[in-house]
């Protein structure tokens, strides 16, 4: 089975309002909904999980009702941070699936997901393991130690900047959660990086421009834009 892991935990204290940005009403619908749209549409995907904020969870079912998500199987209260978010997530996902299920774990915030990222993230697991999606960098990168002042250039085709979907199968999620409790580590920011510290190889997958995260209050007039060009 190919299961969607979608991380809605955050409270996105940098868009400074009181609603999380994943449950912000744009045109009138959450934005967690359009991103659970994209995965209950695409046909490799066979259920659905979303890890949320405690005091959402009940909303949440209710939109999925409403908007008929019925891919949606699992809602996980979040941590209270990210990687733990993502370990309960693992948990629950475990005492479900098997070991060999593929998980596709992405952030509720990035709506406009498309189903040939989705369809690559479950085709790179396939494949090799893993499967992180990435773009290439097209800016100048100066290394800085002290964030004021840089001598040094850093070459940015040795760079790639991670998006999510980020996949692997349950078991191997499990298995570096599990070494990450062992090794103390509880502050690494997303899969990738816990595989990479925890001395494992990760595989890329293209993502595309539109794959953004929302983080600011631009991004969702960002995200406005594109829906009511898509609608006309």
């Amino acid at each position: 089975m190919n299961i969607a892991l979608l991380i809605a935990g955050g409270i996105g204290q940098r868009m400074n309002m009181n609603t999380p940005k994943q449950f912000i009403l744009v045109n009138g619908k959450p934005v967690i909904i359009y991103t659970l749209e994209a995965f209950q549409k695409n046909k490799n995907i066979d259920e659905i999980a979303v890890v949320c904020l405690k005091d959402w969870v009940d909303d949440l079912k209710s939109w999925a009702q409403k908007y008929g998500i019925t891919k949606l199987t699992t809602v996980v209260e979040g941590g209270s941070t990210g990687m733990e978010s993502l370990r309960r997530g693992m948990y629950a996902l475990s005492e479900k699936y098997d070991d060999e299920d593929i998980i596709v774990i992405h952030d509720a915030v990035r709506p406009l997901i498309s189903e040939k990222i989705i369809d690559d993230n479950i085709e790179g697991v396939k494949k090799y393991g893993n499967a992180i999606t990435v773009l290439p960098s097209n800016s100048a990168l100066l290394y800085s130690e002290d964030k004021v002042s840089s001598n040094r250039v850093v070459d940015r085709d040795l760079i790639a900047n991670t998006q999510t979907p980020q996949s692997l199968r349950l078991g191997k999620f499990r298995e570096i959660h599990l070494e990450a409790i062992e090794k103390g580590i509880e502050d690494t920011v997303a899969t990738c990086t816990l595989l990479v510290e925890l001395g494992n190889t990760v595989y890329f997958v293209d993502g595309d421009e539109m794959n953004f995260k929302i983080t600011t209050a631009e991004h969702i007039d960002l995200l406005k834009a594109y829906l009511n060009m898509r609608d006309e």
